[in-house]
């Protein structure tokens, strides 16, 4: 027997977000309890506020493919049929994932298709957003640039962190953690990125395949939620 679990955090008006960014607003516009005919609400949200994937166009710019572009981002790079869960935590602030960390899961990398980091700091996400939005664990470069290079199966990367990257990090090494899973000059098939997931629903789970279906935003990013099978 198997179940399904979304990965995905709920969005909701003055959700917090990485520092500087613009909260989301969900207000209603028309509202049965003042006899309007329906509720009806506008949601007003930075693309990388909350769950979300990024489109190679947010680092690289120029010609480089947006959400919307689906010859580039096709739908069978969103199915993922060898999840595999990292487990990296970190008590320090600032932690980068090594190569070394991916490594120790042995044979298991190389035939999976989608990495999910789980750092355990999305326990911190309900109880001080602060702390979880600060100083919080990443990708390495080096990482990145290895499993775009070395693990061709791998055709997306998740984190339970605001970002994939260290940005203080990325200032001063022109973001290679980003650019190597979505620079297109890398290789002919970019890595999706999926941030802020909340991996607490497959915790000691076997995991037995993931989805996503993007929202094809004209853009450099989409609000998602990311579905996994898991066995009973």
């Amino acid at each position: 027997m198997s179940n399904y679990v979304e990965l995905g955090y709920p969005i909701y008006d003055g959700m917090g977000v990485y520092p500087g960014l613009p909260i989301p607003t969900v207000k209603i516009r028309e509202d049965l309890t003042k006899g309007d005919p329906w509720n009806g609400s506008v949601m007003d949200i930075y693309l990388h506020a909350g769950t979300h994937c990024d489109a190679p166009w947010h680092y690289m710019g120029g010609d480089a493919p947006k959400m919307s572009d689906t010859k580039a981002l096709p739908p069978e790079s969103f199915v993922y049929d060898h999840p595999l869960m990292i487990d990296c935590p970190f008590a320090e602030k600032n932690g980068l994932i090594t190569i070394d960390m991916i490594k120790k899961y042995g044979d298991e990398i190389k035939k999976a298709d989608f990495f999910i980091f789980n750092t355990h700091s999305y326990p911190k996400r309900d109880m001080d957003f602060k702390d979880y939005g600060s100083d919080f664990a990443a990708v390495s470069a080096e990482a990145a640039e290895w499993i775009r290079a070395e693990l061709p199966n791998i055709k997306a990367v998740a984190i339970d962190t605001l970002s994939i990257e260290n940005i203080a990090i990325g200032k001063q090494n022109g973001f290679r953690t980003h650019k190597g899973f979505l620079d297109p000059a890398k290789g002919k098939n970019t890595v999706r990125i999926y941030e802020d997931i909340n991996p607490a629903p497959i915790e000691g789970k076997k995991i037995l395949k993931a989805f996503c279906t993007p929202l094809r935003i004209v853009g450099d990013a989409c609000i998602c939620n990311i579905f996994c099978e898991i066995e009973d």
